[in-house]
């Protein structure tokens, strides 16, 4: 249990905006006791009963107090992971969002501008397979920067390149926000990347912002607005990847809405060469990491896709393709987020062909996955699966009972859901 000083006591009186009178009553104390905390000469330390009172009200308090509280007592959070809402996505979300009604004329010096491009990259990468509290911390630390420079007058030529960076900060900052678990907080980072890339005409930063609602929408459980996303982001020139990324987010989505044509027609597409005029690569896939999208990533969507159309051959053989070449890739391309799910697509397919043994595989290495990759987006994929198992048990299917069994343990376990960089 955190120990009560009298100052971080009267901290958590400031943050509140309480007089004593009401901080004691809010706290079922009396005033006098609170008194003591707050004496200029010798305060005295809140007792045994005070410092749980506290701790209760600390917890109770809404992001913004705590966010308050800690400043005034010149503290940072060290779980501030676990919390939820948590108050440092809601504080970045809120800073984006004034960045967005503020764009103007604004700018840095060169070297800033390439320092912070190389961190982007760097973080773009680390995004997929690192621990995402980290990489949010860096973010957002290249977001107060970008800030700060954006709000000094400089010439027009570093003004444009510092409003890209800042919009593919906000991208990812979008990306950590919604893997976090806030929706909102989410929004608010795609509408500051929408509204810079606008400041700067940028069609890369556009698309990717489709194309990032699109993903949005998708989690969210509305698969129609996605694919409607998704498409519009094709009408901007980016480069092949985004494309892609685009083409396979609005196929995935039209499965899952049940639109199988529309769902077959665009996976026919992800291999056409860019039309007269379009660019071959653009300014945004050219960070890497999670804004990019290579090979296996299209793969792994290709076996989602079909998996969600029930075409269990096809799921079958792209999602073992996907899981071979994430398990040997490079650790800097493999997300294991995606690896996850692309098991889960794979023991789905073998299900549907009354592959009980390849279920079982597949799902064996979820059940396996270490606390920190069991990420949130597994659990309803899990639940489908294991529902399916469900319908074969009750065809006196032993083995589908046994994959039954296994799946709801890892649902009742609810382990603490973690954030990654999977789309």
């Amino acid at each position: 249990m955190e120990e009560w000083t009298a100052q971080r006591a009267a901290a958590l009186c400031a943050a509140m905006g309480y007089t004593l009178g009401e901080f004691a009553e809010y706290l079922g104390l009396s005033r006098s006791t609170v008194a003591k905390w707050n004496r200029k000469t010798n305060p005295r330390n809140p007792g045994r009963e005070a410092q749980d009172l506290l701790s209760v009200a600390l917890t109770k308090a809404s992001p913004a107090v705590r966010a308050q509280f800690h400043q005034r007592a010149g503290e940072v959070p060290q779980d501030w992971t676990a919390g939820e809402p948590r108050a440092q996505v809601v504080d970045s979300a809120a800073q984006a969002e004034q960045l967005a009604n503020e764009v103007a004329a604004l700018g840095s010096d060169a070297d800033l501008i390439e320092y912070q491009r190389a961190e982007l990259g760097r973080l773009a990468v680390e995004y997929v397979h690192a621990p995402l509290p980290a990489v949010f911390e860096d973010l957002r630390h290249v977001q107060n920067t970008l800030t700060q420079a954006l709000r000094t007058p400089q010439r027009p030529s570093q003004t444009h390149d510092l409003m890209f960076l800042a919009g593919v900060t906000s991208i990812l900052l979008a990306h950590a926000s919604q893997n976090l678990g806030d929706h909102g907080a989410a929004l608010k980072h795609l509408r500051a990347a929408a509204t810079l890339a606008t400041a700067v005409d940028s069609t890369s930063l556009r698309a990717w912002t489709c194309g990032s609602s699109a993903l949005f929408h998708e989690w969210s459980r509305r698969p129609a607005a996605a694919v409607t996303d998704a498409l519009k982001g094709l009408q901007y020139n980016a480069g092949l990847q985004t494309r892609q990324r685009l083409l396979a987010i609005a196929a995935r989505s039209a499965a899952r809405a049940g639109r199988a044509d529309t769902a077959h027609e665009l996976l026919a597409r992800l291999d056409e060469l860019p039309e007269r005029g379009f660019a071959s690569a653009d300014s945004v896939e050219g960070f890497g990491g999670l804004l990019s999208f290579p090979a296996t990533k299209k793969v792994y969507y290709v076996g989602g896709t079909y998996a969600l159309l029930g075409e269990h051959d096809a799921a079958q053989r792209f999602s073992a393709q996907a899981i071979r070449a994430y398990e040997t890739g490079s650790p800097e391309e493999r997300s294991y987020g995606d690896l996850a799910l692309a098991r889960l697509d794979h023991a789905h397919a073998c299900l549907g062909q009354d592959d009980f043994d390849g279920a079982a595989a597949s799902v064996a290495q979820i059940l396996d996955l270490p606390p920190a990759e069991r990420i949130s987006q597994l659990d309803e994929a899990v639940t489908t699966l294991r529902d399916r198992a469900r319908q074969l048990a009750g065809r006196q299917h032993r083995a589908a009972r046994e994959l039954s069994d296994g799946l709801t343990g890892y649902l009742v376990e609810r382990p603490r859901a973690l954030p990654s960089g999977c789309a």
